[in-house]
């Protein structure tokens, strides 16, 4: 069983008297910077000139760059694109460090795949919360808290781990409760789990079966609906019940009809595929093949998006929703 910690495990008075300063103020940047604060500790936001430094300015933060929050605060929480961090850190952030410093990091990839340089006598934390950030900060203004995961990869400090757990209930996560596990463990699940589920395969999924439908003469609005739409009704029950909970909720013909298709459509050889997608993050090949690509101006990426805002499919949805209240 996995170690859980919730609020009374952590401890605020690890950070009430460093400054925290915040790098980046997107997503996770701007719902962390705020949640930090109305914690009661002291923060800085770093961003350069721009959309970032302009809600930062909107919310009350002062006008700081990544050079003069990286000079000036004890705990930096790195919160930039993965693609993006590495430079940023080289050029603003690592001539500025102060010795014993903490990093906290949302998602493990730039630790695990050493795409920075930290100084060994650092602290190095994982704090990813399970959610986007707008999510982590409506969660923290109802007073509730978005589960996190939560590591620790360099302790140099001795007190790294509270720090951590400390960071983890000034976010508000452990209101919900947080899970004990390692950078590596975080970056693979993670990636993983993008790819296989919910950004590649049931996109794919979902595109594919639509164009089946409407390839062989089914309206195009009925596939949209049956095929995509209806996919959140299956993913709230999934997410409130279980696998389990989802199949008594279903009617017995749904039942009937899984038993007989979901084990053709994900058989053996859709197993093996999985098993080679998470071989490449695991060894480090899709790391590599990203960095890559980000260099290049992500062509793939753009490629991705471009056909599939043009798509039947996108189309259908445009269509349907000036006309149809979802």
């Amino acid at each position: 069983m996995a170690s859980i910690y919730y609020d009374d495990d952590a401890n605020l008075d690890q950070l009430q008297d460093l400054n925290i300063g915040v790098i980046g103020y997107g997503n996770q940047g701007r719902a962390q910077a705020l949640n930090l604060r109305d914690s009661g500790l002291t923060v800085w936001v770093g961003t350069k000139e721009g959309k970032g430094r302009t809600h930062a300015l909107a919310d009350g933060f002062p006008a700081h760059t990544p050079e003069e929050v990286a000079a000036n605060c004890e705990v930096l929480a790195l919160l930039l694109p993965d693609e993006v961090l590495p430079y940023v850190y080289s050029v603003s952030v690592e001539p500025y460090l102060e010795a014993h410093d903490t990093f906290v990091f949302a998602h493990g990839f730039t630790v695990r795949h050493k795409t920075l340089r930290l100084p060994d006598d650092a602290d190095v934390v994982l704090v990813a919360p399970t959610g986007p950030g707008r999510q982590l900060r409506s969660l923290f203004e109802e007073c509730k808290g978005l589960p996190a995961l939560v590591a620790v990869e360099q302790d140099a400090s001795g007190v790294a781990w509270q720090r951590c757990l400390a960071y983890a209930k000034a976010v508000g996560c452990t209101r919900a409760g947080v899970i004990e596990t390692t950078f590596e463990e975080e970056t693979v699940t993670d990636l993983f789990c993008e790819q296989a589920v919910l950004c590649g395969g049931m996109p794919e999924l979902i595109k594919a079966s639509f164009d089946i439908l409407v390839d062989k003469g089914y309206q195009p609005e009925l596939a949209y609906i049956s095929c995509l739409k209806e996919v959140k009704l299956i993913c709230d029950l999934l997410f409130e019940r279980g696998i389990h909970g989802m199949r008594s909720a279903i009617s017995n013909t749904a039942k009937f009809g899984s038993a007989l298709a979901g084990p053709e459509i994900i058989d053996a050889s859709t197993r093996y595929r999985l098993a080679k997608v998470l071989q490449a993050i695991e060894s480090g090949k899709f790391a590599r093949q990203f960095i890559e690509e980000a260099a290049q101006g992500s062509p793939a990426v753009h490629e991705l998006l471009l056909t599939e805002r043009h798509s039947h499919l996108a189309r259908t949805g445009a269509k349907l929703s000036q006309n149809i209240r979802f």
